[in-house]
């Protein structure tokens, strides 16, 4: 997705159906700010560069989710799964005897694949 125009820190974005509703709803500056007309049209914002990308709400802040890349995916599921390492994670596997069951037989498999990739490379 490439950016249509730059606000500020925020880049906006649309995809091939919206762009030319995007150009019409959107006024041209001196520089390369660019402003809103009130026609409306969707306007889509990503904080991080393209990686997810939000439509905008009319009050200015974030709407729907539109667009995630394969690697936001993955550091969203990275940070899920950081629960289940802290001391809390620890006090739950004491307390349930399966959990811990299941956390050592996750470890040893992990340990086993991530020596094999190791002694592979």
């Amino acid at each position: 997705m490439e950016p249509v125009a730059n606000i500020g820190r925020r880049s906006v974005y649309c995809n091939q159906r919206t762009k030319k509703l995007a150009h019409k709803n959107m006024v041209k500056k001196k520089n390369t700010r660019t402003k809103e007309t009130s026609r409306g049209g969707p306007i889509f914002v990503s904080p991080d560069g393209g990686e997810t990308v939000y439509e905008q709400k009319k009050g200015g802040g974030w709407g729907k989710c539109v667009y995630q890349s394969e690697q936001a995916k993955l550091m969203d599921q990275a940070q899920e799964e950081m629960d289940m390492m802290g001391t809390e994670a620890i006090r739950m596997r004491r307390k349930y005897p399966a959990l811990q069951k299941a956390w050592d037989q996750y470890k040893l498999v992990w340990n086993v694949i991530a020596k094999e990739e190791h002694d592979y490379q």
